[in-house]
């Protein structure tokens, strides 16, 4: 058995040479296999082994009695181990979470904790393949989509510091092991009682799966995991390749996703591609269902400039020449609270929103070459002074080659979309617009370089970040 496990970390690289592992241990069954097996294998693959268990305060003196037995296991051993203990039940009555939620919240806060605290590399813990089998069934009950399906991975956390290297092992065959090593567990009673989801999958779902239509199901359960986790890691990577590729992803500005480019991706790449993008935009995964997902699919495939969609938490996404945005509700979208005009400084820099334009005065035959988007330079006698830098107003207008122009049609032409209208900077003289910043100059006040004498006004934008760096 010892052998069995050995191999799983081995295919799977769990048990990094030289690194320090917390072992997770009730006192169960699983837990204390788990913990012992990791000793054993300490010497062989240079590992600081510790134990960590925690307390739930559920089973009264039980529960106390369990701690001893675990702190008393490691001192034969001689593993370091660390107690913790929380009032389960307080908590769960406060928050309105279940015992098991909260037990779960606690235990792992206080393992994380503790990992960091004795600067472990790794957690970990005693799911086997039963864990397994009823953690695929459970959310295949609730439904799921190909990730849920992939259920508990050998290797998890944010940087793949939560191990599982039972996985490969049956509570058949784990509780053999512990009696033919003399081990003696100790049996929580509360997971013979049928009071939550899970111990009901155990305790009479998967036992009449078994006995009326598959012995083998809890395997066919792990296998039907296996293969979803490798698909879904498939698609992971190809959606990454999506993700930095301009012609899918826009992440200049608003974060924004191509609709012709998503669009010609396959349906699972879609969904993927766009509960990537709600994560990213709200900071959460929660709360965007299929039906939501099939919603923006919708509006990505059928949807015009204007089109919307309404989603969870006030949040909507809306289609703008081609790209589709997400903000929460319309007031985001309204001028900020900085849009207030704000004089140019005719020499020095002068800051407004997250742009910084710097002026100074430069001889007509010095005028550097144009830099792009990021310079404007005009001739400062001809202007009607004050040039202010503000967001758009009624009755904004430029002049161009072609002839006067009014902004909003400026904007429609360029494509610009109408949520980033309202906080596009400029440089205005009364309702007329000298400069749409990084974008579009007026063609008045033209300069002549190497007219002898001539000064001019030459504007240098930067990002405001980029200014205080510099300071």
């Amino acid at each position: 058995m010892l052998e069995k496990v050995e191999r799983f970390c081995q295919a799977n690289h769990l048990l990094p040479q030289g690194a320090g592992i917390l072992v997770a241990c009730s006192g169960g069954p699983d837990s204390l296999a788990l913990l012992e097996m990791l000793w054993r294998l300490s010497s062989r693959y240079e590992l600081r082994v510790a134990a960590a268990h925690f307390e739930h305060g559920i089973r009264g003196q039980v529960s106390k009695d369990d701690a001893g037995f675990v702190a008393a296991f490691c001192r034969e051993r001689g593993i370091p181990v660390y107690i913790g203990a929380g009032d389960v039940p307080a908590v769960a009555a406060s928050s309105g979470d279940s015992l098991e939620q909260t037990a779960r919240r606690l235990r792992y806060a206080f393992l994380e904790a503790t990992r960091k605290e004795q600067q472990l590399q790794l957690l970990a813990t005693a799911h086997h393949a039963d864990d397994q089998a009823e953690t695929v069934l459970m959310r295949i009950l609730r439904g799921t989509g190909t990730d849920g399906l992939a259920a508990i991975r050998p290797q998890s956390g944010t940087d793949g510091h939560i191990i599982r290297p039972f996985l490969c092992l049956t509570k058949a065959e784990i509780q053999q092991w512990c009696v033919q090593q003399k081990l003696q567990p100790r049996f929580d009673s509360t997971n013979a009682l049928p009071d939550c989801t899970r111990n009901r999958l155990r305790l009479e779902l998967l036992p009449q799966l078994q006995r009326d239509y598959n012995p083998e199901v809890s395997r066919g359960l792990c296998q039907l995991a296996e293969v979803a986790a490798d698909e879904t890691d498939y698609l992971e990577r190809q959606a990454d390749i999506c993700w930095h590729d301009e012609q899918y992803v826009r992440h200049d500005g608003v974060l924004s996703l191509s609709q012709a480019g998503i669009a010609s991706q396959h349906p699972a790449l879609q969904r993927r591609m766009l509960r990537r993008f709600w994560r990213t935009v709200t900071g959460t995964a929660r709360d965007l269902g299929f039906v939501h997902v099939e919603l923006l699919r919708q509006l990505i495939m059928t949807g015009r400039t204007g089109s919307s969609q309404q989603l969870p938490g006030g949040f909507s996404a809306w289609l703008d020449y081609g790209w589709l945005t997400c903000r929460r509700g319309l007031a985001e979208v309204s001028l900020p609270a900085e849009d207030m005009a704000v004089p140019l400084q005719a020499a020095g820099q002068t800051l407004f929103g997250d742009i910084c334009l710097t002026a100074c005065c430069l001889d007509a035959a010095d005028v550097p070459a144009r830099n792009g988007s990021s310079t404007f330079f005009f001739d400062p006698s001809n202007v009607p002074w004050p040039l202010v830098l503000r967001y758009r107003q009624p009755g904004d207008w430029i002049a161009l080659p072609a002839g006067r122009k009014k902004l909003k049609a400026l904007f429609i032409d360029d494509k610009v979309p109408r949520i980033e209208r309202d906080r596009w900077p400029l440089l205005a003289a009364g309702q007329e617009i000298l400069w749409v910043i990084g974008k579009r100059r007026t063609s008045h006040f033209p300069v002549s370089p190497g007219i002898l004498g001539k000064k001019i006004l030459y504007l240098t934008l930067r990002k405001r970040e980029e200014f205080y760096h510099d300071e």
